[in-house]
């Protein structure tokens, strides 16, 4: 299973990363960072090469589909969608036919026109959840189908907390309280910390302002003497009451509440997060009719069902939450609760401009915790 408690920190500085956004990086630079290239051994056919996270397939799917097909997949893995840029973007990222970045990352890839636009006619999006379509991260879905997908929300003990978190204002003060102070998780990731105080004051984070991302920062740096971890959240440290309120996604959460029936998960208001990793088919990739081919597989029903209990987030086939069996503990949680609201979930995109006060921003923040 994928660990995405947060967004995966990326090995690249600072400055690399706001560099990538900006003018291409040098060849010569980027050869030295990502040796090797599959452009010589992938130009044939009958061959498929993914860039993917880590551990992102059921291998059973995978051996079923190389049975039908007569293809093995041949999978290279990232771990961070700036990695996953930086490689595309440059000649090492050549000989690619299937990508997954998450949906934060889909414009800036489109934007370098390191993607593809893809032929609807050769997928069957109509088996698709619609709520997971047509995003503000790729409208028309022109470059990305989603894969699965997640949220953003709150782990914690009501007793600690003294009763629900219902907003993230009600985050903020349940924070303040003796028995959770010094016991909180927060993201690692400046978006998803900021854009808590951003979404109180009524702002959208893809279009708040430098001067607005900073001073929403300011909250958080006075809120920061409360926490005790932004590292990715283990679900045995909320289950023993070691973190007693935790920002996390809906599959940690799960594995917390089995371990302690009594914690709950609620996806706080007025808004938060919904993070979609998606296929995606790079520009240019050598092999697109079997893209294509194992795409279609993978929108199969029976398919995505099995990927939704492999991967340990809901595949994006509509009716899903149906083909879940009922023996299947806190099933509800899998897809963020009985009463999720997708009108009230927005998708971050990074922005060139303001992507860099989010990562300085969150670093203060850090600081700031002691």
């Amino acid at each position: 299973m994928v660990d995405r408690s947060s967004p995966p920190k990326s090995l690249l500085s600072r400055r690399t990363m706001l560099g990538l956004l900006g003018a291409a990086p040098a060849t010569a630079a980027l050869s030295a960072a990502f040796p090797g290239s599959l452009r010589a051994n992938a130009a044939g056919t009958g061959q498929l090469n993914i860039y993917s996270w880590p551990d992102y397939f059921s291998a059973d799917n995978l051996a079923t589909y190389a049975k039908k097909s007569g293809v093995t997949p041949n999978i290279t893995t990232y771990d961070s969608n700036e990695t996953l840029f930086a490689k595309l973007n440059s000649p090492a990222g050549a000989g690619f036919d299937i990508v997954i970045p998450s949906s934060s990352w889909i414009k800036q890839l489109a934007d370098k026109g390191l993607l593809a636009e893809l032929d609807h006619t050769r997928l069957n999006l109509a088996s698709l959840d619609q709520d997971l379509l047509d995003r503000d991260y790729d409208r028309g879905n022109k470059y990305s189908i989603p894969k699965d997908w997640g949220l953003l929300g709150v782990v914690y003990d009501p007793e600690a907390t003294g009763g629900e978190i219902k907003t993230w204002e009600d985050f903020f003060k349940a924070g303040e309280r003796p028995e959770v102070s010094g016991k909180i998780r927060l993201s690692d990731s400046g978006w998803e910390t900021i854009g808590t105080e951003l979404w109180l004051q009524g702002k959208d984070w893809n279009t708040a302002t430098v001067e607005e991302i900073k001073a929403a920062g300011e909250r958080l740096k006075s809120f920061a003497k409360h926490v005790k971890s932004f590292s990715g959240l283990d679900p045995n440290a909320v289950a023993n009451g070691s973190i007693v309120m935790a920002q996390t996604n809906q599959g940690t959460a799960r594995a917390a509440i089995g371990l302690n029936p009594k914690l709950k998960w609620s996806v706080p208001g007025p808004f938060s997060e919904l993070w979609v990793d998606n296929y995606a088919i790079p520009k240019n990739a050598p092999n697109v009719d079997q893209a294509y081919d194992f795409l279609s597989f993978m929108l199969q029903p029976d398919v995505q069902l099995a990927e939704t209990k492999y991967v340990g987030f809901p595949a994006a086939v509509a009716g899903l939450r149906e083909k879940i069996g009922a023996d299947t503990p806190n099933a509800d949680l899998i897809f963020g609760g009985k009463d999720l609201d997708f009108k009230k979930l927005t998708s971050f995109v990074v922005n060139p401009e303001t992507i860099g006060t989010y990562l300085q921003v969150q670093t203060e923040i850090q600081a700031a915790a002691g």
